[in-house]
Order: structure tokens, then C-alpha cells, then sequence
């Protein structure tokens, strides 16, 4: 299970958005709300998680063939152990730093890295990761070492319009429309939009 530490939008943050004083707590309530459906959403576009992941996890990976390439979507920043199983049950066999890359190689300023390939001279015996059900184990910090800071503007940016549709008096701000829909969605613009594209998650190819 990804479990990101931090939030895009937070009600701290967007009191400050919108100059409302820290003491004022009479709205915190629903300025959760507002940034919890912000939040949700900028993650349901992405597919994944746009900041660190909490500790080092251990995480597993299925091939349905044999491939020298593995992707990761949450991004990669460190690998601790990265272990190999010959086929689906098998015992790991842990291979030396040595026998695999993170790549890109000049991944996006701030980006983690997204995929891992392995080297072509091998001393741990496996060019290519197996095929079978968790066949690779790898122990590391995955997702971005910090939340971007344009990722941030754009979640405040739409819950601060999120907040000032309410003011004028629009009570659905928070929830779904009738196809299911976060209702908070029509606050992105297209700009925001086309900055959260940038994220979205990629599928290997």
C-alpha cells in the first residue's frame, strides 16, 4: 500500500491563500473537505502519488515474460536490495549494485528515477528478471524526495476557487455530480491541467 507524506493542499496552507488568520477556526471543517477532495483528485489524474513514500518498503513485481527492464510508477530514489527469484515460489537470490541501473539516466530536476535495467556484464547471474508472480523484491525509497511546489500551487489554486464558489454561494463544492464525478474538478483549469499532465503516471512500453 503507497502511503505519501504530505498532503498538495492543506487547510494551513490555504488559510494563507486566502488570508484567512490561523486562529480563525470556524471553516476548518469543510477547508479539510475542500483540500482532501483537491488532494484526491490530483492523485486520481496522476495515477500515483506526487511526493515521498513513507519509509522503505519492501515491493514486489510480476513479469509476464522475461524482460532486462522493470518500471516503477511511484519513481525510484534509492534501491537498498534488489533481490530475483527464478521463477514464482522461488528462493531470492540478491543481486550486487553492480548488475543493475536506475534510469533515466538525467531523469526531470526533482524526479525520481522510473525504471531499472539491468546490465549486460552480470555477475549475479540474471539478464533478464524472470517471468512469474513476484519475481523481483525490491527493498528502497520510492516517490519524489519532495512535493513539487508548482503540484502544490495548482491544489491551492483550485481549492482556493473551490472556497470562493462557496462564498458566492454554490453549497456543492465537495463530493460527486451526477456521473460520479469529484465536483472539485471543475475548479482546475486547463492550465492546471496540462501542469498535472506532466506527472501523469506513464505506462512502460
Amino acid at each position: 500500500m503507497t502511503t505519501a507524506i504530505g498532503s498538495y493542499a492543506t487547510a494551513t496552507l490555504l488559510k494563507e491563500r486566502l488570508n484567512i488568520g490561523t486562529a480563525d477556526i470556524g471553516d476548518d471543517t469543510l477547508l479539510g473537505e475542500i483540500c482532501d477532495q483537491v488532494n484526491g483528485y490530483v492523485e486520481s489524474f496522476c495515477g500515483r502519488a506526487i511526493a515521498p513514500i513513507s519509509g522503505t518498503p519492501t515491493r514486489y513485481y510480476d513479469f509476464k515474460e522475461p524482460d532486462d527492464e522493470l518500471y516503477e510508477p511511484d519513481g525510484i530514489r534509492t534501491i537498498t536490495t534488489l533481490a530475483v527469484a527464478q521463477y514464482t515460489g522461488a528462493s531470492y537470490t540478491t543481486l550486487p549494485a553492480t548488475d543493475y541501473y536506475l534510469r533515466p539516466i538525467r531523469p526531470r530536476l526533482g524526479w525520481p528515477y522510473t525504471e531499472v535495467e539491468l546490465s549486460d556484464r552480470v555477475t549475479g547471474g540474471f539478464t533478464d528478471f524472470p517471468q512469474g508472480y513476484e519475481t523481483v523484491q525490491i527493498v528502497g525509497t520510492f516517490g519524489w524526495a519532495a512535493i513539487p511546489d508548482e503540484i502544490t500551487d495548482v491544489a491551492l489554486t483550485a481549492a482556493t476557487r473551490a472556497w470562493y464558489a462557496r462564498q458566492s454561494g454554490q453549497a456543492d463544492i465537495v463530493g460527486t455530480d451526477e456521473m460520479g464525478r469529484p465536483v472539485v474538478s471543475r475548479f482546475f483549469s486547463a492550465r492546471d491541467l496540462g501542469t498535472l499532465a506532466i506527472y501523469r503516471r506513464d505506462l512502460p512500453g
